[in-house]
């Protein structure tokens, strides 16, 4: 299982489920475009003859309460004293099983609900278990033999006894995975290209996600006061007293400065954007990289593929010579 998937689990799996929704997005026209080169147009062809409108990437909404979470509903209605705070997760497969806050709108527009069983009780922990338990390729991922993220999905809600819950007939087609399987074999001898590419997929993500590769760590926020910067803190009556005075390129700690009055507050602004800019920094190129080594991996797939097709066609053209 994932790093970040246990530590998930381990602050909140035990926390109970309030909702669960599949959702579902169209997978990228440039993933699609790519299956299509690779079929010389087979694959468009077979998802018209299945009557699939869109290919579609299948994941769950789960909804747990999370008393540490942010208490929207309090905050902007003071009179929702019985609400009850909550946190949404997105659980999904795609070349490794992960689960995240949702981080996108679109992520939100197609959805549908899937009941839970009434005096039951139902956490992250005990959905994932029970699905894991059951499911031997729970983890793994093949599309050409239909297990993708689709069948993860379904097999979730099958396992842990939700599937008689659906009445929505809509809800149900929603949730019948697509015949991955059929689009796959029109690759022919290539439909293993699909899998070796979500292996290295996932090979990359365990090294980058799960500690393998040790990144740089970023420097820890040191704040300093600027030029006449100094801070004052106003008693109950409005009268203040200075705190912290400038102290030249010296490091200063704030503790216990509530109702705090900062002066110069741009300079403080200009320094705490400068620090959080540094750490985006540091991301952006975490995931540049990661994004080099999975295109670079793509293209030398690409590469090996070529020079089998360029041998193969030679052979045979050997053979009517």
């Amino acid at each position: 299982m994932p790093k970040k998937v246990r530590q998930i689990l381990e602050q909140v799996g035990d926390n109970p489920v309030l909702k669960i929704q599949l959702g579902r997005t169209p997978v990228q026209a440039v993933l699609l475009l790519i299956l299509n080169l690779f079929s010389s147009g087979k694959f468009s062809k077979k998802q018209l003859e299945l009557g699939y409108d869109e290919i579609y990437h299948n994941y769950l909404l789960i909804t747990i309460q999370n008393e540490k979470g942010p208490n929207v509903l309090q905050t902007m209605i003071t009179v929702a004293e019985d609400a009850i705070s909550s946190t949404v997760f997105k659980l999904e497969k795609a070349q490794r099983v992960r689960l995240m806050k949702p981080v996108f709108p679109t992520e939100f527009i197609d959805v549908y609900d899937i009941p839970l069983t009434p005096n039951k009780t139902f956490t992250l922990n005990r959905l994932i278990t029970t699905a894991s338990n059951i499911d031997k390729h729970f983890f793994s991922y093949d599309a050409a033999n239909n297990n993708m993220c689709q069948t993860f999905v379904e097999n979730i809600v099958d396992i842990n006894g939700l599937t008689s819950n659906i009445a929505d007939e809509v809800t149900r087609i929603a949730l019948k995975p697509q015949d991955a399987k059929t689009l796959i074999a029109t690759l022919g001898s290539r439909s293993d290209i699909v899998k070796r590419i979500t292996d290295l997929g996932g090979t990359i993500d365990k090294w980058v996600n799960d500690g393998k590769i040790k990144w740089k760590k970023p420097l820890i926020k040191e704040f300093a006061l600027f030029g006449d910067m100094h801070v004052k803190k106003a008693d109950d009556n409005g009268n203040t007293d200075d705190i912290l005075k400038s102290s030249g390129d010296a490091v200063v700690i704030l503790n216990g400065t509530t109702d705090t009055i900062i002066e110069n507050v741009d300079d403080v602004f200009n320094a705490v954007v400068s620090l959080e800019e540094d750490e985006k920094e540091t991301k952006r190129n975490q995931m540049i990289i990661t994004i080099v080594c999975i295109v670079l991996g793509v293209i030398i797939l690409i590469g090996i593929a070529a020079v089998i097709a360029f041998l193969l066609w030679r052979k045979r053209k050997g053979l009517f010579s």
